[in-house]
């Protein structure tokens, strides 16, 4: 593998896009820039006008263009788990290396013949992926490359979502004038980022991905996606809430709801928290006047939920991880958790550079990709490094020109970048 690779990760939601470049280095990952594009031209999960979304998604390149001066050829791709199924196949491969040791090429041939299992007309093969390996009598939760064996044996998961779902997104990257890395499936990759696979294997855990105008709720259980649904719910409901009492813009209204708390308040202290001029009149809003405008609609969309999940909710050995846009509405875990009866907490990332709760996704990807490295066989990079390196030469030379701390702050950056 090589050291260093420079990927872009992509993400098209219903109101926006997300893209984020990071830098795998020696399989750790290292943010570089981020953006967030509005996006319209989408219904939900479906792409209703490939051009007004395919712009977004230029847009969000050409910016990451102008930061770096170097362009954006290709991305990892997520994929909506809409109409979610797991298939498990069970595969073996007789191992007639020399050394008699498995080696990435017999893990590479299983998973090639995994990709070619026919899984139905109107499903795509996105994630393939595998914690139980056999050999010798032990069972491998890793790839046991290097171990020796006569006979692997393998039980692979084939994680597919609709058909036309995936080639209407990559449509719209292609339409972008952007190459595909790889694709990932969205919930797959939250799993990746959180590290839910390798939590206790005998618990359950449910994961809510709110996002604007529709959520998506997946069960793991034994290292593992067990299903996977989605419903045309979201925040949205909140912020249409306040748009209507308070006559705002929508994108004001959401930017409120997700920066004030307001949903779970116990005190209120009736001061004005924002202020807008229309007409020639000032108006202003209190805190108490926020929560006020969405607990109907906050009890409502708590109740559905419930309803939605709740023959999960009835084990007892249950757990709730919120993520998603919606994860950063303040209070929203305490007031699931009232409901639910079960533990609950919302999400966020730890990665320095992306540590919104929206950003979940596309850092679940880098270390999706990350974890399949050895059956990759060629190691692209979404821009020229080259390129990019002499860029970050220039920008060294530039700051040791400059006077002060803000331009020992830039040659320290950037030396590590070059690094």
């Amino acid at each position: 593998m090589a050291n260093k690779q420079i990927l872009a990760a992509l993400q098209i939601e219903s109101n926006e896009v997300r893209l984020i470049v990071g830098e795998i280095f020696n399989t750790r990952l290292n943010t570089l820039k981020r953006e967030c594009v509005p996006c319209k031209g989408m219904d939900g999960l479906r792409i209703v006008d490939p051009k007004t979304v395919a712009k977004a998604v230029r847009e969000a390149a050409n910016n990451i263009q102008s930061h770096f001066g170097v362009a954006i050829e290709s991305v990892l791709l997520a994929i909506p788990a809409y109409r979610f199924k797991k298939e498990t196949r069970s595969f073996s491969k007789v191992i007639d290396n020399v050394d008699g040791k498995i080696s990435a090429d017999d893990i590479r041939d299983i998973y090639q013949k995994a990709l070619a299992v026919n899984v139905g007309r109107d499903y795509e093969i996105v994630n393939v992926t595998s914690n139980m390996f056999k050999t010798n009598g032990i069972v491998y939760r890793k790839m046991p490359i290097g171990e020796p064996c006569d006979v692997l044996e393998a039980d692979v998961d084939l994680l597919c979502c609709d058909k036309m779902t995936t080639y209407d997104y990559a449509s719209v990257v292609e339409l972008a004038g952007l190459k595909i890395v790889d694709v990932c499936l969205d919930n797959y990759a939250l799993c990746k980022e959180a590290a839910l696979f390798e939590q206790n294997l005998r618990n359950y855990t449910l994961l809510i991905q709110m996002e604007k105008d529709h959520s998506q709720f997946s069960l793991v259980y034994d290292g593992k996606i067990a299903i996977s649904e989605n419903e045309n719910l979201g925040y949205s409901t909140l912020s249409r809430a306040i748009s209507e009492r308070f006559r705002l813009p929508d994108r004001h209204s959401s930017a409120l709801l997700l920066k004030h708390d307001i949903v779970n308040r116990k005190e209120f202290n009736y001061r004005p928290i924002y202020s807008w001029t229309a007409g020639g009149i000032t108006n202003t809003i209190s805190d108490r006047e926020l929560y006020d405008s969405v607990q109907e609609k906050l009890q409502y969309l708590v109740k559905d939920f419930s309803k939605l999940c709740g023959p999960i909710l009835a084990r007892e050995n249950t757990s709730v991880i919120i993520c998603g846009d919606g994860a950063e509405i303040t209070g929203i875990e305490e007031v699931f958790a009232n409901k639910f009866n079960r533990p609950v907490k919302c999400y966020y990332p730890e990665t320095l550079g992306a540590r919104g709760a929206k950003w979940a996704v596309d850092l679940g990807m880098f270390y999706a990709y990350i974890d399949q490295q050895v059956i990759h066989q060629d190691f692209k990079s979404s821009l020229d490094i080259l390129h990019y390196q002499q860029n970050m030469r220039k920008r060294v030379h530039n700051a040791e020109k400059e006077e002060g701390f803000t331009a020992r702050l830039k040659k320290m950056l950037f030396t590590n970048q070059k690094n």
